[in-house]
């Protein structure tokens, strides 16, 4: 488990931090917590993948059966290539968003979330194509 701010996440977790790619006043993004208490700064960073509103090539739709809590406010893909490893500092709610206060979103399913990161091992692997 990894604590920030009292609160304690987990591997499927989707929480709001702050967006590398985005400047500006629009500088968050969901991302699902996709690493475990092996990652080397375990207590500082984890490694997520993005959660947008655009359908991409690879990409899943997040439907109501994905989600053991929570959900999000509009239709939205799980990105499992699009990789970042945000410090869990920076989990924070939108600031331009008044009706979102938490940065917690809720929780995937385990065994969806486990088919993310296959994908996401399956592609870094030296068997899939290197």
């Amino acid at each position: 488990m990894r604590r920030q701010r009292g609160v304690e996440y987990e591997v499927g977790d989707v929480v709001w931090t702050v967006d590398p790619f985005k400047l500006g006043k629009d500088v968050s993004r969901m991302f699902a917590i996709i690493s475990t208490d092996s990652h080397p700064f375990e207590n500082q960073q984890f490694v997520g993948v993005a959660i947008t509103t655009t359908s991409h090539l690879i990409s899943h739709p997040l439907h109501d059966r994905y989600w053991d809590v929570g959900g999000t406010p509009e239709e939205s893909y799980i990105l499992p290539l699009s990789i970042h490893s945000p410090k869990f500092s920076n989990i924070q709610a939108p600031p331009n968003y008044d009706a979102i206060t938490d940065p917690w979103q809720g929780r995937l399913k385990r065994d969806f979330i486990r088919k993310v990161i296959g994908e996401v091992t399956y592609t870094l692997s030296t068997e899939s194509q290197y």
